[in-house]
């Protein structure tokens, strides 16, 4: 029986052990003092575990190297993460976007099942070990280094210790400097599924604002992308499900200066239609008549700028009615930045994809060393699709070539 290592505690370790402890004797090693802290955090904190789509849709819903997950996603689909929660006693819902929740809403759920097969599989778990560096023969790992002075030997080693968002739940990516110093090629990180940070001042006013099913477009080296979904204004620019899942395809142009986006917050009424419904009543005020259409707090304002407070249908001059129309339905804001990678759901970059093997998930510099999750440069969409990638790499990696 070969003794496996696996380092981080997250979904994607968690499963690669489970997988791995099938016919080896497996240690999970911890840097901090309990598993599954990340977990915690998806879904806001109700735990989004997967998606319902079909696998092959939920591919295209990977933004980086999805090529790269092939054999991953169809060895170990969303149906089989699923079948094995639900085997083990949990009930989950479908809710909007396919995205599946636990029935309680509670993420512990998972973690106390994840945490309770670890023992039932006789995986050993070991809190606060650090791992500082290998131990490399030859190019073969023969063992790891933890808290720069305990060593401890084994045949093979998973790394499954994420990228660098919320550094606090231990992927904080003092990793990336270990694989380095053997060779691996580390892709820069930017923060993925973040807020955008706005050029404009008049964004401030709409602090606060909730719109739902809003179209937002960009165009990065004529390559134009669009996302629709929700989306929330905040002090310092936007967020929400539309504008994270952006983040993801234009977070490497805004290293080169900023991005211009278009927000279409009418994404089903055409202008006509929409200059008929201003007009629809005559007698009544211009935002009298989108009454409904559009949450009062935005109207106001945006009526602010275009100075159409008070205004009655009938004395609707075409300057104010133009605004209003390209603040509506081509609304365009300067994307500066985005916040720090700490505040990120996910991380972009990470390990080359092309130092691993795509089947196995086996390192091409080091035999015997694997990877699995958000360590290597994969990411997706928000949605569960992340999740998923750490199960399927997981229970790739813990296959340890069988």
């Amino acid at each position: 029986m070969k003794k496996v290592i696996i380092v981080g505690g997250g979904p994607a370790g968690i499963t690669a052990a489970l997988r791995a402890s099938k016919n080896n004797e497996v240690i999970l090693l911890e840097k901090t003092e309990s598993i599954g802290k990340k977990l915690k955090l998806t879904g806001g904190g109700r735990c989004n575990i997967t998606n319902n789509r079909d696998i092959g849709e939920m591919l295209e819903k990977v933004v980086t190297n999805k090529k790269f997950l092939y054999s991953a996603f169809y060895g170990y689909t969303n149906r089989d993460v699923l079948d094995y929660f639900s085997n083990r006693g949990l009930k989950y819902k479908v809710e909007l976007d396919e995205k599946v929740y636990t029935d309680s809403d509670k993420a512990d759920e998972v973690i106390n099942i994840l945490r309770d097969d670890l023992e039932k599989n006789n995986v050993e778990v070991v809190y606060k070990a650090d791992v500082t560096d290998f131990i490399v023969e030859d190019g073969i790992i023969k063992g790891v280094v933890i808290n720069d002075f305990r060593t401890m030997e084994c045949d093979k080693v998973i790394i499954c210790t994420g990228g660098r968002s919320y550094p606090a739940t231990g992927s904080d990516g003092a990793m990336y400097k270990v694989l380095e110093k053997y060779g691996h090629k580390i892709q820069k990180q930017y923060a993925a599924l973040i807020p955008l940070v706005i050029k404009e001042e008049f964004v401030k006013k709409l602090q606060g604002v909730s719109m739902s099913d809003v179209l937002i477009k960009a165009k990065v080296k004529n390559k134009k992308y669009e996302q629709r979904g929700d989306m929330i204004f905040i002090h310092f620019g936007i967020s929400g499900p539309a504008v994270l899942k952006l983040s993801s395809y234009i977070n490497k142009a805004l290293e080169e200066g900023e991005v211009s986006i278009t927000l279409d917050f009418l994404p089903n009424i055409e202008r006509e239609e929409l200059i008929r419904l201003m007009k629809s009543n005559t007698q009544k005020d211009v935002l009298n008549n989108l009454k409904g259409k559009m949450p009062q707090n935005f109207l106001k304002e945006i009526g602010e700028l275009c100075e159409l407070n008070g205004v009655k249908a009938s004395e609707l001059k075409k300057k104010s009615e133009n605004k209003f129309l390209q603040m509506v339905k081509e609304m365009n804001l300067t994307v500066r930045e985005t916040l720090t990678i700490k505040a990120a759901q996910v991380t972009s970059g990470g390990v080359a994809v092309k130092d691993i093997n795509s089947s196995t998930l086996e390192s091409k510099k080091v035999k015997g060393l694997y990877f699995a999750g958000e360590v290597m440069d994969v990411d997706a969409e928000t949605g569960g699709y992340n999740l998923q990638i750490a199960f399927s790499t997981g229970n790739l990696a813990g296959m340890l070539e069988e």
